[in-house]
């Protein structure tokens, strides 16, 4: 399934956040700039679903009249609602293909992320092992310690000498022999009978000494403010838009699941690395601008309609 995240769209989301970091030179910004891009691209497609979304929506109560005349005919049923809704001009379907191009972009961006950070992983705990840990200067973000790593309470600064090793183990297809060479001559690795293992105490000490020269003494990486920042702005977005334009049946319809898609947005950011995290919570933001944006343009307009009526 590894084609779902490592695919064209991935590789090109790589290209043009390096391109575009040679300009900033930082990353959370850069991150945001191809954040904003993507949903700029998207944005038609996003306006026009939110159009049938509201045609839909002002039409409610004649699907739910005909749903009660045909309640013993269910064939009949289908065929009227769909003739009002071709009457209409509405496409049920509409919906799915901008939550379907999100999705694939959302999966591109998760693995576009992963590879760069694999890639600034590696090339630390190199400099550090070939040329000091003095030299190494962690790429920091605010309150975080290391943008490669989770803002989470519960992550180090660096990986434990586990996760590199499960690190190593899910990167062989970038990682060179000539890397692993370098790794296994300064001891941090080790081969017994072709089995690969991290040398736990050379890399801890690898790791203890980078930490010390960038003026840290073993804290945590992050604060869990990304993971929470996402869940909120995912919970107010939709209450927002709950609030903007109340809809009764898709209120019922998503049940739960107001309050299941914050905690699932809290645990991707507390789980991802920092750069993914700010994309989320960047992508949350947005999102809750965009849906306030866009119904109070078409709350003032259905009052305009309303006053002329």
């Amino acid at each position: 399934m590894s084609f779902l995240n490592d695919n064209f769209i991935a590789d090109f989301f790589i290209l043009a956040i390096e391109w575009i970091y040679q300009f900033l030179r930082e990353y959370s910004l850069t991150m945001i700039v191809v954040a904003l891009f993507v949903r700029l691209v998207l944005l038609p497609v996003d306006v026009k679903q939110r159009a049938n979304s509201r045609k839909m929506a002002s039409i409610n109560p004649e699907v739910e009249s005909l749903r009660k005349r045909y309640a013993n005919n269910p064939e009949q049923c289908n065929l009227r609602i769909n003739k009002l809704y071709k009457e209409r001009g509405i496409s049920p379907m509409a919906g799915c293909l901008p939550m379907l191009l999100q999705l694939v972009f959302l999966l591109a961006f998760y693995g576009a992320l992963r590879s760069i950070a694999a890639k600034e992983t590696m090339s630390l705990v190199l400099r550090a092992a070939e040329h000091g840990a003095e030299g190494v200067q962690l790429t920091k973000w605010l309150w975080v310690h290391n943008l490669w790593q989770p803002d989470s309470g519960m992550a180090g600064v660096l990986p434990s000498a586990s996760e590199f090793l499960t690190f190593l183990q899910t990167n062989t297809n970038t990682i060179t022999p000539q890397t692993m060479g370098i790794l296994q001559s300064k001891g941090l690795i080790l081969f017994n009978e072709g089995i690969l293992s991290v040398n736990e105490a050379a890399y801890n000490a690898l790791c203890s000494g980078i930490i010390a020269a960038n003026g840290l003494t073993g804290v945590n990486n992050g604060w869990f403010i990304l993971p929470l920042l996402s869940g909120g702005a995912m919970f107010f977005q939709q209450w927002v838009s709950a609030k903007l334009n109340p809809n009764p049946a898709m209120e019922k319809q998503m049940g739960m699941m107001k309050y299941i898609y914050p905690v699932v947005s809290f645990m991707i950011c507390l789980s991802s690395n920092t750069m993914f995290a700010i994309y989320w919570t960047f992508t949350s933001v947005y999102s809750m601008a965009v849906d306030f944006f866009f119904n109070l343009i078409y709350r003032k307009k259905e009052e305009k309609r309303t006053a002329k009526a």
